[in-house]
Formats: structure tokens, C-alpha cells, sequence
């Protein structure tokens, strides 16, 4: 069984290696292990590719070490390994790679006619400029890639920043990054630099699970753990209720999406509540679902917005309904950002006590502008958390700008302050806080460090892509699952059917409906994911543009 991956800074990644040499094994040893299911790789993925040999690059360091047990385990395949030294190697490891290397290496420098060329000039350790004969090498390597040759990186393609994705002048895009015990962060934030990126597993470990600071993945296998099958006998009693409130008048569709996701996504039920004039158009685009016009406030009228109640008032849940809206509530999607907005935002609130909730779009906003509206001084950390005291599980689903409004401050564009920022939200709300983005992170009230998702391609840089992640999300929620499970299963089913719609087709030309097509296929990918050669951990597609 796979245990949840991690993405790694440089020195996360350091941490690893230093941890597994602390328990006994040799660092020559994880060299061995990379080079060797490097090899391995290339000789199983590119076979066509392999007639003309394989050229390797190698700095001086522990990187270039790596390609030196490369080229000597596909000599011994057969295969015509070529390797050209930017400089010489100069770490007691790379030195004993060489020297094994030396036999294999009989047949001279690469020449340019490679099919498959390998990238070990520079490791995760390096920051900055590209200088000397590693930039003159990377022009090579640049040379063999517009030839048509195959470039694999071994870690991240050099010159591009493990920790915070820059890249330098020079740095040559790779189609293959082989990233050794994690993936590291740079590589997540620059997939079209990094190309299709596969993690290889040389039995590293978190330094101290319960403590480390990394960054969680879940991989194919543990998704699929994580996501529940339907009984043979389900009815739509079982399979959850889920309200989907927003549709000011004119942004019906939004409420339309998200219904339609919802109802794709496993839910039962749907009752979506929208202003009056949308819900014609709520039966016309989603006919499985029960369309409502708003509820009338006759406690608190819409143009009298009334402040969250505090969570001393045991009255909240003593006057909510006997007939809550669903088994997960969410509000947003084209809600609008007026009084009465407002209003019915706090008002499905107080409804469904108890009940789990999705804030999305207008909710969020309206949440930093509730001083507007009540008067009061909190902040919109403060707001959700009074507003959400009597709810169950509770998912918020924040873009960067509306994370900024949230926050009252621009979102950090250093993705370490930005998580640390995001954690910090996600504490203080006691809300488990989805921030949109490539990738995307997930943060729960607990504190730990935020999960990655990073599937997905542009054709979610659509307007009402956002609505449809709502209800995938709710559904989800609806069906029991906890706010983290279904944040995770909800941004990688969302990604995972973009990329299936998207697969030979490109992006441009599709819309929306395209996604909503794609995902009962995603679902079952989900399910039943593909199997991974015992070396690999994890991996990533290659970007569809």
C-alpha cells in the first residue's frame, strides 16, 4: 500500500536523503537506487528511441552522479551510452559513479544523433544563473531537443529552482523529469518546463512523519482508497441531499453548473434556490434537480442584514428548521454581493444547523464585506468562524483574489508564505480552505501542512469552472465524507476531467460542458487507476495546451 507523497523543497528533499543515511544506508547506495530505476525507466518507456544510443550530460556534483550509474546500467543493456562531463565530478559519490562508469563508457562523446537525452547537470542544491560549461552544455542539450531527441531531467531539469520554481536563463524544457523520492516543488510549479514528471521511488522517508513540513500528495492508489463506492441497493435517500443556493437574477447558469456537477458527482437529491427569474432556467439546464426561488426572510428581511450570531446563543440551533435544505449546503455560485445577499447567505447558515457547507465565489466576498453590512469590526477570518459555529464540516473554496480579500492582503506570490498564510486561515476559521491555483493547495483547521492537487489543465481557466468544483465538493460532503476527502476527491476529479476531455484534442475549442462530460470517466479512472511499475510512486502528465 502507498502512503500519501510528499512535495519537497531543496531542503526537504536534503532531509530525506540525510534520513535514510541516518538509518543505514549508504549514500552511494541511494545514488545506485536512483541511476538504476532511472535506467530502468528509460529502458521500458523508450525502446524505439534507443537504436542511436543515449547521450548524458553530467555536472560535477551528486546529480551528475546519478547519470553516471545511468549510462553504466544502460551499457550493460546494450544500449550506446555516450556521456559528456561539464566538469569534473567532485563529490566523493559522484567520483565512485564515474569510476563504475569508466568500463562502460567506450563509445565517445555524444554526437547529436541521439533519440534520448539525458539531463544530470544540475541537482536540486542549485539556485541561480546557468554559468560556464553548464550553460554550454545546456545549448547542447537545447540543440538535441529541437532535433527531436527525448530529454530526461533527473530531478528537475537544470537551472530551474527546486523550491521556488524560477527558472533560469537556459534552462532546457524537458519531456520526461524523473524526481527522485518526492516531487519537488519548483517541478509542480513549472509542469510545462518540467514536462510529464514521474517520481521513483529509492525508499526515502520523512525525516519525522508527524512533524515534517512538507507538502502532501495523494497518488493515484490512495485517491482511490479515499473514494467510496455506491451500495448495489442505494436510493437517493442514501445517496445525499445536496442544496446548492446562489443565481442573483441574471447568473442563473452558475447555480446550473454547479447543480449539474453535483448531480454527476454522486448526490441523491439536488435543490438548487435561486432568485425567481432564474428558475426557469435552473429546469431547463438541470431538469433532474428542484429548482426554488429564494426563501422569504420574514425574521430578517433582506434590506435589514443582521450580524452572525455568537456561538454562546444555544437558540441558533434550536430554531433551525426540522426540514434542512440537504445533507450539505453550498452557497455562492453568482449569489451576488448585495444586502439581501448577505442576508440569505446568513440566513442558509442558521437553516441547516449542523448540516456540512460549501462557501464558494459570493459567499466568500460577502464574508469581507460583512463589515459593510452589520457595521461590526471582524475580520473575515472572524465572520466565517462566527458564521459557521453550528455547522458541521465546512469547506470554503477561495480563488487567490478572493483569498486576498479574505485575508486583507495580497496573497503571497512565494508559495511558502503563501501556504503558510493559508494554514494559518484555515486554523482560525476552524474551516478546511481550498485555494484554486497550479496547483492547487488544501488546508485543514488542524494545522498541518496543506495537500497538493495538481491536476488539471487551462480549460478550467474558464468562468464557471469554479461553481462546478462547488458541487462536486458538495456531493461529496453530502455523501458523508469528511471537508479534507472531499476537498481532495472534489479538485482531483474536477482536474482529472479536464485533462480527460482535453486528451488529443487540445484546449482551445472546448468549454465547460466538455468537463462535465468528461467526469464519469474521471470517476472510474479514479477508481480503478492505472497500475505503476513498483519503482514509481507518483505522476504527473505532461501539460495539454
Amino acid at each position: 500500500m502507498r502512503r500519501t507523497s510528499r512535495v519537497t523543497t531543496a531542503a526537504e528533499a536534503a532531509a530525506r536523503d540525510a534520513a535514510a543515511i541516518a538509518d543505514g544506508t549508504p549514500s552511494f547506495e541511494l545514488m545506485l537506487r536512483a541511476g538504476t530505476a532511472a535506467a530502468a525507466f528509460i529502458l521500458r518507456e523508450f525502446p524505439d528511441r534507443l537504436a542511436h544510443g543515449v547521450a548524458l550530460f553530467a555536472g560535477s556534483g551528486n546529480n551528475g552522479g546519478d547519470a553516471y550509474v545511468i549510462a553504466a546500467q544502460l551499457a550493460r543493456a546494450g544500449v550506446a551510452a555516450r556521456l559528456h562531463a561539464a566538469a569534473l565530478p567532485r563529490t566523493p559519490d559522484a567520483e565512485r559513479a564515474a569510476a563504475l562508469a569508466a568500463p562502460y563508457l567506450r563509445e565517445g562523446a555524444p554526437d547529436g544523433g541521439e533519440g534520448v537525452v539525458v539531463d544530470g547537470l544540475l541537482g536540486t542544491g542549485h539556485r541561480g544563473a546557468l554559468r560556464g560549461a553548464v550553460a554550454t552544455a545546456a545549448g547542447t542539450l537545447s540543440l538535441a531537443r529541437d532535433r527531436g531527441a527525448t530529454l530526461v531531467a533527473l530531478d528537475l531539469p537544470s537551472g530551474l529552482d527546486a523550491s521556488t520554481g524560477d527558472i533560469a536563463e537556459g534552462s532546457v524544457p524537458a519531456s520526461v523529469t524523473l524526481c527522485f523520492g518526492s516531487v519537488k516543488r519548483g517541478v509542480l510549479f513549472q509542469r510545462a518546463h518540467a514536462g510529464r514528471v514521474v517520481v521513483l521511488d529509492i525508499g526515502l522517508r520523512a525525516p519525522t512523519e508527524p512533524d515534517d513540513s512538507a507538502w502532501r500528495h495523494e497518488d493515484a492508489s490512495s485517491v482511490a482508497r479515499l473514494l467510496p463506492g455506491t451500495p448495489w441497493n442505494a436510493h437517493k435517500g442514501t445517496r445525499g441531499h445536496v442544496a446548492l443556493v446562489g443565481g442573483a437574477p441574471g447568473m442563473a447558469g452558475a447555480i446550473v453548473l454547479a447543480t449539474r456537477a453535483a448531480l454527476a458527482s454522486g448526490a441523491g437529491l439536488a435543490r438548487a434556490y435561486v432568485a425567481t427569474p432564474g428558475v426557469a432556467a435552473v429546469q431547463h439546464g438541470a431538469p433532474q434537480a428542484i429548482a426554488l426561488p429564494w426563501p422569504s426572510l420574514t425574521e430578517h428581511e433582506p434590506h435589514e442584514p443582521h450580524e452572525p450570531h455568537d456561538s454562546s446563543d444555544p437558540s441558533v440551533v434550536a430554531r433551525a428548521a426540522d426540514s434542512p435544505w440537504g445533507d450539505a449546503i453550498a452557497v455562492g455560485p453568482g449569489l451576488g454581493r448585495s444586502p439581501a445577499s448577505f442576508s440569505l447567505l446568513q440566513h442558509a447558515v442558521q437553516h441547516n444547523a449542523g448540516r456540512a457547507f460549501v462557501l464558494d465565489a459570493d459567499a466568500l466576498t460577502l464574508a469581507s464585506m460583512a463589515g459593510e453590512f452589520t457595521g461590526d469590526r471582524r475580520t473575515p477570518a472572524d465572520t466565517i468562524a462566527a458564521l459557521t459555529t453550528h455547522t458541521g464540516q465546512v469547506v470554503l473554496t477561495p480563488h487567490p483574489g478572493e483569498f486576498a480579500r479574505l485575508i486583507a492582503e495580497p496573497a503571497p506570490a512565494d508559495w511558502s508564505r503563501r501556504a503558510e498564510a493559508l494554514v494559518a486561515f484555515a486554523a482560525r476559521t476552524r474551516t478546511t480552505v481550498l485555494l484554486k491555483g497550479t496547483p492547487t493547495l488544501i488546508a485543514t483547521p488542524d494545522g498541518a501542512p496543506p495537500t497538493v492537487v495538481a491536476r488539471g489543465t487551462a480549460l478550467l481557466a474558464t468562468g464557471g469552472s469554479g461553481d462546478m468544483l462547488t458541487g462536486i465538493i458538495a456531493a461529496l460532503l453530502a455523501g458523508g465524507l469528511d471537508a479534507r476527502v472531499s476537498a481532495v476527491l472534489g479538485a482531483t476529479a474536477h482536474g482529472l476531467a479536464s485533462e480527460i476531455a482535453t486528451r488529443g484534442r487540445g484546449v482551445r475549442g472546448l468549454t465547460l460542458e466538455s468537463v462535465l462530460a468528461a467526469l464519469p470517466d474521471a470517476w472510474r479512472e479514479m477508481a480503478q487507476p492505472a497500475t505503476f511499475h513498483k519503482d514509481i510512486l507518483s505522476e504527473f502528465p505532461t501539460p495539454v495546451h
